[in-house]
């Protein structure tokens, strides 16, 4: 979408000005706050050709106009005014970020507290995960005649534990058979490469209870992807009771469910990330509260091959100026105190 320089003026001051106020915005505010050199009219009539577009929205209540969660995302994509740090800032971060007598886990921990402190919003940190973790061993260890323990371990640790049932005619060399194929075709793979293409090939390589291969394939394929959710870290949870969107009392409890769920967390923050900072506005998050905020995301890295995810949780009214700045100046930071 293209707009003339005027049109641009004018969804910055809106914009500029809602994320301040969190009031509509209206055309005598414009004029009065920002040296546009034109009269309170024509603005009028910019906002009016704006709101056809689509990047505003006007409240009911209200004569003035607010962003649209277009609006926020021309604004993110072609109008941001990114801040420089401060020098107390930067010196800040390095002093809470810094690797020095601190295990990862310290450092994520701290992260979730920077951010949070900073721009009042919600952090979330997703803790780090080993990119190469790999397979060692699967055992099948019948217990009796109908049940086996299936185990398998990383060389991380342990990764599962699972009893299944065994089909009748399931013989103990059968299974000594299927372990084997196991360990020989996925020990020392990296858990992300274990895929369903390793279920097909078993079955059509093994001359064995195809129940009982689905058994063991559906657990050890579900391990993996639980393996891949791990811990969260929060810093600032209440802070989205600081906004004036949520002094609603169902949005607030649905915001706070939701945190409390790693799960959803962790895939919610996973799937907006992407190369760089990722900001995901509004709509264009999944369904349900999440569509009532904005995330920004982006990847940290902590050397030894430990990277994550974190994010910043808050209003679609978010100060994306700040926010960006701080995201990319935390990730700068780690950079330098790992020196990758």
């Amino acid at each position: 979408m293209k707009l003339d320089q005027r049109k641009r003026q004018v969804l910055y001051a809106i914009v500029h000005n809602y994320i301040q106020t969190a009031e509509p915005v209206g055309s005598r505010t414009i004029s009065r706050r920002y040296d546009l050199g034109v009269s309170p009219a024509t603005i009028r009539n910019e906002m009016a050709d704006l709101e056809e577009m689509g990047l505003l929205e006007q409240p009911h209540t209200s004569a003035g106009r607010i962003p649209s969660d277009r609006g926020y995302r021309f604004y993110v994509d072609s109008l941001l005014r990114i801040p420089a740090l401060t020098k107390q800032e930067i010196t800040l971060m390095k002093r809470i970020l810094s690797s020095r007598m601190r295990s990862a886990e310290e450092i994520v921990q701290q992260l979730a507290k920077l951010l949070s402190a900073l721009t009042n919003y919600t952090a979330i940190v997703l803790g780090p995960r080993e990119t190469q973790v790999k397979l060692r061993q699967v055992q099948l260890i019948p217990l009796n005649d109908y049940q086996l323990y299936l185990v398998g371990v990383t060389d991380g640790g342990l990764l599962l534990n699972r009893m299944i049932d065994i089909p009748s005619g399931v013989d103990a060399e059968t299974l000594e058979s299927l372990q084997r194929w196991l360990n020989e075709r996925l020990a020392g793979r990296p858990l992300d490469q274990i895929q369903t293409n390793d279920l097909h090939a078993l079955k059509y390589e093994m001359q064995v209870s195809i129940d009982l291969i689905e058994s063991v394939m559906d657990e050890l394929l579900g391990s993996v992807n639980q393996h891949e959710v791990g811990k969260v870290y929060l810093g600032g949870t209440t802070n989205i009771l600081n906004q004036p969107e949520f002094h609603d009392l169902q949005k607030v409890r649905a915001i706070l469910e939701l945190l409390e769920e790693d799960v959803l967390v962790w895939e919610a923050v996973s799937q907006a990330s992407g190369d760089g900072i990722t900001v995901s506005i509004g709509s264009e998050n999944p369904e349900g509260v999440m569509q009532e905020c904005s995330l920004v995301t982006a990847e940290y890295r902590l050397g030894d091959g430990l990277r994550g995810h974190f994010g910043l949780l808050g209003p679609t009214r978010m100060d994306y100026d700040r926010v960006l700045a701080l995201v990319q100046g935390v990730c700068t930071t780690l950079q330098q105190l790992f020196n990758m």
